[in-house]
């Protein structure tokens, strides 16, 4: 017969999970601690890129609207001469190349679509951007056209209609207001 002072597996047993259950909440604690933290600091990060998308934004959305109207030759657009649009993609593309890998790759790849239904690029060295519109109808809407401007328009073959470019700047901008956390608009779709 065992004496009472001996020990059984089963009261070793509780004394062994009664020990072990703190240490594992601890641990547990630990784990869970840390997961939390990383969490914490991804949703900082994710702040911390919208916030900076959305100083872009306000960078660019109106160079981008400048373009538009531009081309589509709506709203404030006579006061965007052929050098002036060139101009404002020059700095767009500054701004966007130096800050691309904040963006995804579905508005990278709009941004490129818009620019370039604007813009026939690698015209030859040192050349501009040669606009994807038509000269004569934007001599009609000037009534100060300069005859050095003709130069900046891409050849008739290669040239965007406005459907084109209407499509790819609501594509663009759709795709803007996404990255910045903002939802998708409901848009009509352009003649």
């Amino acid at each position: 017969m065992i004496g009472a002072s001996e020990w059984t597996s089963l009261e070793v047993a509780k004394l062994v999970v009664g020990a072990l259950v703190p240490v594992l909440l601890f641990a547990l604690g630990i784990v869970v601690s840390r997961a939390a933290r990383r969490v914490e600091e991804s949703q900082w990060a994710s702040r911390k890129v919208i916030e900076r998308r959305l100083e872009l934004y306000d960078e660019m959305a109106p160079k981008l609207n400048d373009l538009f109207c531009f081309f589509h030759r709506v709203g404030h657009y006579k006061e965007i001469d052929p050098p002036g649009a060139v101009a404002r993609k020059r700095e767009l593309d500054k701004t966007f190349y130096a800050n691309a890998p904040l963006f995804s790759t579905e508005f990278r790849q709009r941004y490129r679509a818009f620019l370039n239904a604007c813009f026939l690029t690698y015209t030859g060295a040192g050349e501009d951007a040669k606009l994807r519109t038509s000269p004569a109808l934007q001599r009609h809407e000037r009534p100060s056209w300069k005859d050095e401007w003709d130069e900046m328009f891409a050849w008739e073959d290669t040239r965007s209609d406005s459907v084109q470019i209407g499509t790819a700047f609501d594509a663009l901008m759709d795709s803007f207001s996404q990255e910045v956390g903002a939802k998708k608009a409901e848009r009509r779709p352009r003649a």
